[in-house]
């Protein structure tokens, strides 16, 4: 009898654990499930929201720009609520106030036909009208091989101020190519500070 009561005990306990695994694997199912789903309902309001605007303006590469001069940038290849002055192609309007990342690519050389003469230099500013110190300045040492780089720094800029980037340069320093671009660093247009 005892082993006939313990064969049933046993049946039974197989019978509780096959449920029991059968209650798991559905809620695992059904736990993916919800997860897939909502996934797919982010994904799809992610992908039909309209993409946010960065604060921002480029221009396009200009060449031969010779020493102590305001850049003045002609073509515009990008821009959200920034822009030049009217009139003054050297002139950038800020409408937003913050930190805004300027990025340069240059190349630049001497025209000094010496090797070794490291004497030329240019420096290139981002000035602001009315304000006696830059606000971004890097310091070019040039030879008479072409070089070509790539520049940032980070500026405070106030909405409504004028910018500008400026070169000082020796008689015998000159860019071959430049662009330029500043890009506020807030994030968009919603979270621009007047």
């Amino acid at each position: 009898m005892d082993a006939e009561g313990g064969g049933d005990h046993v049946h039974r306990e197989r019978r509780v654990s096959a449920r029991m695994l059968a209650v798991v694997l559905a809620l695992q199912n059904a736990l993916v499930a919800a997860c897939l789903l909502v996934t797919l309902y982010v994904f799809w309001i992610v992908q039909n929201q309209e993409p946010m605007k960065n604060v921002h303006i480029q221009f396009g590469t200009i060449s031969g720009v010779l020493r102590n001069e305001t850049l003045q940038f002609g073509l515009v290849d990008s821009k959200n609520t920034m822009s030049r002055a009217d009139g003054n192609a050297g002139m950038i309007i800020i409408n937003c106030t913050g930190p805004y990342v300027l990025y340069i690519d240059l190349c630049y050389k001497s025209l000094d036909l010496e090797k070794g003469h490291l004497n030329t230099t240019g420096t290139l500013q981002l000035q602001v009208k009315g304000s006696g110190t830059p606000r971004s300045s890097f310091r070019l040492q040039a030879s008479h091989v072409k070089v070509c780089r790539g520049l940032h720094s980070i500026a405070f800029l106030r909405a409504k101020e004028q910018a500008s980037l400026h070169l000082y340069s020796d008689r015998s320093f000159v860019m071959s190519e430049l662009t330029v671009g500043l890009s506020y660093l807030l994030g968009t247009e919603a979270q621009c500070y007047f």
